[in-house]
C-alpha cells in the first residue's frame, strides 16, 4: 500500500502542468558592470552576435580575452591562398595500426616543406568574424568616450524571448538599447533611444577585422590592412551596403534604418553610420545575402520561434525542490538550453566555442558532436539534431576516401574537419577513433521517433560506418576474441597511440554501434551480417585489474601512472555515455568510480567529464553522486553568469560541457518517469517533469 501511495504521489507531481515561461524567466541574465566574462549572445543556431554591456559590440578589444564579441555564421569560412601549391598528401605519414601500415594526416614531419603543408591545411579553411557593429560615443568635450565613461549599466537577457535590453549613461545622459536576432536570417535588429542621438554624439560603427591566422581568433586583429578590402558599395536614403573581401571571399553587409542615415569613412576597414538626429532609431544589420523583415514583424517571428523552442519537448521544473543545489542546476539547465539553440543548432557540426570565437581555427571536432547535439533528441527536440545529418551525407565521399587511404572498407569519419570534410593534420586527433560510432548513435536515437522509411533512407550511413568499424577490429587467437588496436589514441588522450588497445569507452561503443547496425539490417528486411554476429558473440570484456576497470589493456594498474589519471576519465563512459557491455559488472564499475574519485587529477579534466561521470552514476542508480558530479567544484566545471562553461584563459567557453549537462538531466528525467536504464533525481527532490518520451 505504501509503495502504491508513493507511486501515486510521484505521478501526481509529474502530471502537474509546468509553467515553462516562469521557469525560463527565473533565469534571466543580469549585467551591471563591464564584465568581460558576461557577454550575451543572440542568434538562431547558424548565426550568432555577441554583445557587451552597451547592447552592441562597442568595445571588442577590451572583451577579447573574455567572452569575445563575435559575429559568426555557418557560412563564414575563408582560406588563404596556397602559392606553394601544398598538397594534402604532403601531410601524410605511415604508422602501424594492429600490425599493418596505415597513413595519417600528422604534424611534426621534421621536413620544412611537409611541416609548412601541415600548418597550411591545419589552419585552412578557418571560420572568420564577419564584422563588429557597435556604438561610437562622443563626450561633450569632443573626445571619444571610453570604458570609464560608461555608467549606470543595467542589462537583461530574457532567454524566453531571445532578447537583450541594455541601458547605460554617458555624462549623465541615458541610452536604452534593445537587441535581438532574426530567427532564420543572419540579421541583428536593434532599437536605440537616447538624447545623445539628437545631439549627434551617439552614432554607430562598423569595422571589419582580419583573420588572426592563429589557433584562437577573437576577431580583433587590425593588422595587415592591405590584405583585405572594405568598401561602401551602395548608399540610399535609409539603406547602405558594404562589402568585405579577403582573397576570394566576398560578402555584403547591409544596414537598414527607419530614417535617413549617412556614412563616414573612419579608416581602411572602419565606418561611422549616423542617423538623422531623432531621439529614437531602429536599425537592422544583415551579414551576407539576407532578406529583411520590418522591425516588429521580425520581433514577432523571433518570439514565436523561441516560444516554439521552449514549449516543445521536455521540461524540468526544480522550483519545489528544497535542496539549494537544485536552483543552480536549473540555472545551468535553462541557460545551456538557450546557448544550445543560439550556438549549436546549425546544419554543420559546431565548433567547441560555438559561434563566439574560434578554437582550433574554427573547425568542428566530430568526437564532440555527440556532446554538442545529442541532448536535443533526449529532450524530444530531435529536429535540431537532424539539422546536422546533411553534413554527413555531403561529406560521405571524403570519409570514404579517408577509409580507402587507410585500407578500410566503408567510411572513416574525421576528427578535426571543415565544411568540406577535409581532414586536419594533428598529432593527436588523427589517431582518435571514438567519433566513428557517433553517427550510428545519432541516427538510432532519431529513428526511435520515425517511421521505418527513415532507416531505409539512412541505412547506408550506418552500414558503411559499421564496415570500417569491423575492419578496425582484429582477431586475438590466444583469447578467441576480437581486439581494437593497438594503434589509436582513446578519448582519454593522455595514452600513447602505438601501444594502446581495448580502451573501455571505445570497446563499449564498438559493441553498441555494431549491435545497432545489425538491428537496422533486420528492421529494413536484410539478413543479419554474419561477421558482425561473430564479433558480437566474441567480444572482449573491459580490461580490469583487482576488480577495477583500467584505462586500456596491457598497462597493468593504470591508476599508478600519473599520465593515466589525467585528461578525461573515460573508463567510466563505458557504462555511462555508452551502454554497458553484456560482460560489464556494475559492482566493478562502482569500484572504478570510487577509484577515480580518490586519485584523479581533476585539474586536467574538461567540461564534459562531469556529465560523463554523472551518466555513469545514473546507470549505477546513484542519483546523489550524479548531482555531485554535475556540480563538482572544479574550475572547468564553472558556469558563468551567462551560462557558459568556463575552462581556462584559453577556452573561456566550452559548449560540450553545456550539452553534456543537458543530456544528463534528460536521462535523470527519463529515469524518474520509469526508464530502468537510469536512476532519476534524488528521492527527496519534488521535480516536475513533462514532454519526455
Amino acid at each position: 500500500m505504501r509503495v502504491l501511495l508513493l507511486l501515486f504521489l510521484s505521478v501526481a507531481v509529474f502530471a502537474q502542468k509546468i509553467d515553462r515561461k516562469e521557469v525560463i524567466e527565473r533565469h534571466k541574465v543580469y549585467n551591471y558592470t563591464l564584465d568581460t566574462l558576461s557577454t550575451l549572445s543572440v542568434g538562431n543556431g547558424h548565426f550568432a552576435f555577441t554583445v557587451d554591456a552597451t547592447g552592441l559590440q562597442t568595445f571588442p578589444a577590451y572583451y577579447a580575452k573574455g567572452i569575445p564579441l563575435g559575429t559568426q555564421s555557418s557560412w563564414s569560412w575563408h582560406s588563404f591562398s596556397n602559392p606553394e601549391n601544398f598538397q594534402r598528401s604532403e601531410t601524410y605519414r605511415t604508422e602501424n595500426y594492429a600490425g599493418r601500415p596505415m597513413t595519417y594526416a600528422l604534424q611534426a614531419h621534421k621536413n620544412a616543406r611537409k611541416d609548412a603543408a601541415t600548418d597550411y591545411f591545419r589552419a585552412n579553411p578557418h571560420r572568420i568574424h564577419l564584422g563588429h557593429w557597435g556604438f561610437r560615443i562622443m563626450l561633450s568635450n569632443g573626445s571619444l568616450a571610453s570604458l570609464k565613461d560608461i555608467k549606470d549599466i543595467k542589462q537583461i537577457l530574457n532567454p524566453y524571448t531571445g532578447e537583450i535590453q541594455s541601458s547605460f549613461s554617458v555624462e549623465g545622459v541615458p541610452v536604452k538599447v534593445f537587441t535581438f536576432s532574426d530567427p532564420q536570417e543572419d540579421i541583428i535588429y536593434t532599437n536605440v533611444v537616447s538624447p545623445l542621438l539628437v545631439s549627434g554624439r551617439l552614432s554607430f560603427q562598423l569595422d571589419f577585422p582580419f583573420p588572426s591566422q592563429q589557433f584562437l581568433d577573437e576577431g580583433v586583429t587590425d593588422a595587415f590592412p592591405e590584405k583585405h578590402k572594405s568598401f561602401l558599395s551602395d548608399s540610399l536614403l535609409q539603406k547602405v551596403i558594404f562589402h568585405h573581401q579577403i582573397d576570394s571571399l566576398l560578402y555584403p553587409v547591409t544596414i537598414l534604418a527607419n530614417e535617413a542615415i549617412k556614412v563616414r569613412n573612419l579608416g581602411a576597414h572602419m565606418f561611422e553610420i549616423k542617423s538623422n538626429q531623432s531621439a529614437q532609431v531602429e536599425m537592422a544589420i544583415g551579414f551576407g545575402e539576407v532578406r529583411f523583415s520590418k522591425f516588429m514583424a521580425a520581433r514577432l517571428k523571433g518570439r514565436k520561434e523561441w516560444e516554439h523552442y521552449w514549449t516543445k519537448g521536455g521540461m524540468i521544473d526544480f522550483g519545489q525542490v528544497k535542496d539549494q543545489r537544485a536552483k543552480e542546476l536549473e540555472r545551468r539547465m535553462v541557460l545551456s538550453m538557450y546557448l544550445a539553440k543560439v550556438q549549436s543548432s546549425s546544419n554543420e557540426p559546431p565548433q567547441e566555442t560555438g559561434l563566439v570565437y574560434n578554437s582550433w581555427f574554427g573547425r568542428p571536432h566530430l568526437e564532440m558532436t555527440w556532446w554538442h547535439l545529442m541532448h536535443f533528441a533526449y529532450w524530444n527536440k530531435g529536429e535540431y539534431l537532424e539539422k546536422v545529418l546533411p553534413w554527413y551525407e555531403r561529406n560521405f565521399k571524403a570519409a570514404k576516401e579517408l577509409a580507402q587511404r587507410q585500407g578500410l572498407r566503408g567510411v572513416r569519419w574525421q576528427k578535426m574537419t571543415d565544411p568540406d570534410g577535409g581532414e586536419s593534420p594533428s598529432s593527436v586527433g588523427s589517431f582518435l577513433l571514438w567519433q566513428q560510432p557517433h553517427i550510428i548513435d545519432m541516427l538510432d536515437v532519431i529513428a526511435k521517433r520515425k517511421p521505418v522509411s527513415f532507416q531505409e533512407k539512412y541505412h547506408y550511413l550506418v552500414e558503411e560506418t559499421a564496415f570500417a568499424m569491423e575492419d578496425l577490429l582484429s582477431w586475438d587467437s590466444l583469447r578467441n576474441v576480437y581486439r581494437l588496436g593497438p594503434g589509436f589514441i582513446p578519448a582519454q588522450e593522455s595514452l600513447p597511440f602505438s601501444t594502446t588497445y581495448n580502451a573501455p569507452l571505445e570497446l563499449a561503443y564498438w559493441y553498441q554501434g555494431l549491435r545497432i547496425a545489425q538491428e537496422w539490417r533486420k528492421t529494413i528486411g536484410k539478413l543479419p551480417n554474419k561477421k558482425w554476429a561473430h564479433i558480437l558473440s566474441h567480444f572482449p570484456a573491459l580490461p580490469e585489474q583487482a576488480g577495477i576497470y583500467q584505462a586500456a589493456e596491457g598497462y597493468g594498474d593504470t591508476y599508478k601512472n600519473p599520465k593515466f589519471i589525467s585528461d578525461h576519465p573515460t573508463v567510466a563512459g563505458a557504462m555511462g555515455m555508452v551502454e554497458p557491455l553484456p560482460s560489464t559488472d556494475p559492482i566493478k564499475m562502482h569500484a572504478t568510480l570510487q577509484k577515480i574519485d580518490k586519485v584523479w587529477n581533476w585539474e586536467s579534466t574538461w567540461g564534459w567529464d562531469y556529465p560523463l561521470l554523472a551518466m555513469t552514476a545514473l546507470r549505477l542508480h546513484d542519483s546523489e553522486r550524479a548531482v555531485d558530479y554535475l556540480l563538482k567544484p572544479v574550475q572547468k566545471n564553472t558556469y558563468l553568469n551567462n551560462g557558459h562553461n568556463y575552462q581556462d584563459k584559453r577556452l573561456r567557453l566550452y559548449m560540450p560541457g553545456n550539452g553534456g549537462l543537458l543530456s544528463t538531466l534528460a536521462w535523470m528525467a527519463q529515469g524518474q518517469i520509469g526508464n530502468p536504464s537510469f536512476s532519476g533525481f534524488p528521492q527527496s527532490w519534488k521535480v516536475k517533469i513533462e514532454g519526455f518520451k
